[in-house]
């Protein structure tokens, strides 16, 4: 008799597959239960996201307690037998875990304020089928054991967002941008700048993963692509290096991560993914889309740091990372200091942000400084909750005052204590004031590049820790200080009445505003686990006062809150105490003028892009135009050549006496040329 053995697996094996499994499964039951009732949909994706992160939290502490020896993973054969096997798996590691749980937690979050947000939207059920879809795509991604898994959740992934970046495709409203008829064609417009902006930058991504798949199988006789079988055997680098192709892969490969994570060049998408619902930019900017490119950056250190000192050329991808992170959080920094949408000031914050993780990435690679992956793990954890934080506040005010320009609120704060107070934590964390989660992370990368040399990258961070807090607060004191706008006192004359949101909204406000507050303080127990892959409490009490003191004893301290004191002046002096008009500061000085200007069109980097795309359509055109002509030309060929043909069928009779005579006249003509020849 034939028996069947099944597997035995371990609780944290069967707690790391259902993590992604439970969402994605429930993302196929949304559409239909949301057509008989749509408060069952609310009820199950909310079960769904909080399963998945009682799951994580699960898998957290009994990797922390020390239970087991990570990293450990487990996989499903796909494809077996041929130079490429392709195995379905997770992997578990203090990296993979800690990504999990801070997806899981803050996406079940935003799911609990979306029951708010989007109560009246009538495709709830699409909403809800893309939204779950989204986070098991994400959680599946940092759980993946291999680049091609990892690689089909990546693009899930961006699918998820163009879905859910032009949710709203379908609004006969007015459209906010010229050139666009309705606003749901600005918004499919700007769903679809997100997809093949991210899917051109996908395409190098994946030309460098098959440059490694044929260089493993050289030389291990099948392709490789599994995590941990690369990181212990590095012969596939050694391959790489003794070719040539480490730099043309290194430039292939960062090219899916900054795409994913807006980074420049590929950074202008980002700013119009503001055209879906807030629920969607929080889950976009603060857990899932923009941290991919952030979690592949720490993972393939994790992979090749080992090798780096054997085979130092594989700095070239992280020294790239490390000044393009630097360029364009400043890039984005000084973009988000004249933005006049509550939402884009924080997407470009996103952006800048994104550019510290990946300038402290980049830096743990070029100089092998560990340092610096845990510096931008810890920041992908506080930004991910400061920045939903953020974000939901954003939904709040504008779910109340029915605008989303800065210039149309002023003097919220009365109306919305929770909102105000909330959004003001986010906003401190954001700016790196002490004690908040912000300042521990975003003092770290600071550190390491200073640290490690990385002067340029220093520099661009340091500054741009300035106009972050220049921005913020300005976006604070446009939205909550001063008088009311014109458009609030109409709605009120309207009998609209400005309000705090409802607590569906503001519990959700709240729990994160103190994730925020205490966050930073479980930073030595992160480390720890980072490190050593466990958490004790003996380390970490008698870590956190060392920690919290280093902290504020660095000489770089002084430094950077003279930057935050930089920022926070002028934003103050304009923005809050309105002082000053900045309109009129601006149109009396011809520099600050230009400079507005400058700034206003974004560097003109998103201009330019729109005239390649025109310049490349126009190819189009003219390939076209040829083509017409080609056919024309053609078609004009076949009638000649049938009209020739016509001609020589009547000379052939299919009479003896005629062809007789053709031949005698052939002949005739042939004896003539002989003889004047």
């Amino acid at each position: 008799m034939m028996t069947f053995e099944i597997p035995i697996l371990s609780s944290e094996i069967w707690l790391a597959w259902f993590i992604w499994l439970i969402p994605l499964f429930t993302s196929f039951l949304e559409p239909l239960l949301a057509k008989f009732r749509k408060d069952a949909a609310h009820i199950l994706s909310i079960l769904s996201l909080t399963s998945a992160a009682t799951l994580s939290l699960a898998l957290f502490f009994q990797v922390a307690s020390g239970a087991i020896h990570t990293p450990i993973q487990d996989s499903i054969n796909w494809l077996v037998g041929g130079p490429v096997e392709i195995e379905l798996g997770v992997l578990v590691d203090p990296f993979s875990v800690l990504m999990s749980l801070v997806v899981s937690i803050v996406a079940s979050i935003i799911f609990i304020f979306s029951v708010g947000y989007m109560h009246n939207e009538p495709d709830i059920g699409r909403y809800w089928f893309w939204m779950n879809f989204f986070a098991g795509s994400m959680l599946l991604l940092v759980l993946s054991n291999n680049l091609l898994q990892m690689f089909l959740a990546w693009e899930m992934v961006g699918l998820s967002s163009w879905a859910l970046i032009s949710f709203w495709y379908k609004s006969k409203e007015k459209s906010p941008v010229p050139g666009f008829k309705t606003e749901g064609e600005y918004n499919a417009h700007c769903g679809l700048k997100a997809l093949v902006t991210t899917s051109f930058a996908d395409a190098f991504f994946l030309a460098a993963i098959g440059i490694i798949g044929f260089i493993t199988y050289s030389v291990y006789g099948k392709s490789v692509f599994n995590f941990l079988a690369l990181s212990e055997d590095f012969t596939w680098l050694g391959e790489l290096s003794r070719l040539g192709l480490i730099p043309l892969v290194s430039i292939l490969m960062i090219s899916g991560p900054l795409g994913k994570s807006a980074q420049f060049p590929y950074n202008e998408w980002l700013p119009e993914a503001m055209a879906g619902p807030t629920t969607v930019s929080a889950l976009i900017h603060a857990a899932t889309m923009v941290k991919a490119g952030a979690y592949f950056m720490g993972r393939f250190f994790l992979v090749v740091s080992e090798g780096i000192s054997v085979y130092p050329s594989i700095t070239t991808f992280f020294v790239i990372a490390a000044y393009i992170g630097a360029f364009t959080a400043f890039l984005a920094g000084t973009q988000g200091m004249v933005a006049v949408e509550l939402k884009k000031v924080l997407a470009y914050s996103t952006i800048s942000q994104l550019g510290y993780i990946f300038a402290a990435f980049g830096i743990a690679g070029a100089a092998l400084f560990e340092e610096g992956f845990i510096a931008g793990t810890l920041h992908i954890v506080s930004h991910a909750i400061f920045k939903a934080l953020l974000f939901l506040c954003a939904g709040s005010v504008l779910h109340a005052v029915h605008t989303k320009y800065m210039t149309e609120m002023g003097g919220l704060r009365k109306y919305m204590p929770i909102t105000y107070w909330t959004m003001l934590i986010g906003a401190l964390s954001l700016s790196g004031i002490p004690f908040f989660a912000g300042f521990f992370s975003k003092d770290a990368i600071i550190h390491t590049a200073f640290t490690t040399n990385m002067i340029i990258p220093w520099i661009l961070l340091l500054v741009t820790a300035a106009i972050t807090v220049f921005y913020v607060f300005r976006m604070i004191g446009m939205t909550f200080y001063g008088e009311e706008s014109e458009h609030i006192k109409h709605l009120e004359a309207e009998g609209i009445h400005v309000h705090e949101s409802p607590k569906v909204m503001t519990v959700p406000l709240i729990i994160l505003a103190g994730l925020t507050v205490i966050i930073g303080f479980l930073f030595p127990a992160f480390i720890e686990f980072l490190e050593h892959g466990e958490i004790t409490l003996d380390y970490f009490v008698n870590s956190l006062g060392p920690y919290i003191i280093e902290s504020f004893a660095s000489p770089l301290f002084v430094l950077t809150m003279g930057m935050v004191g930089l920022g926070f002046i002028p934003s103050w002096y304009i923005y809050i105490q309105r002082k000053i008009d900045p309109k009129k500061l601006v149109e009396g000085n011809v520099l600050l003028r230009s400079l507005y200007k400058f700034l206003v069109n974004r560097w003109y980097f998103n201009a330019l892009y729109y005239k390649i795309a025109d310049f490349i359509r126009s190819l189009g055109g003219i390939a076209n135009i040829i083509e017409l002509l080609y056919d024309k030309i053609l078609r004009k060929t076949v009638v000649l050549f049938n009209y020739i043909a016509n001609g020589v069928r009547k000379v052939q009779t299919g009479l003896s006496n005629v062809n007789i005579l053709y031949m005698i006249a052939g002949f005739i003509a042939f004896v003539a040329i002989l003889l004047f020849i």
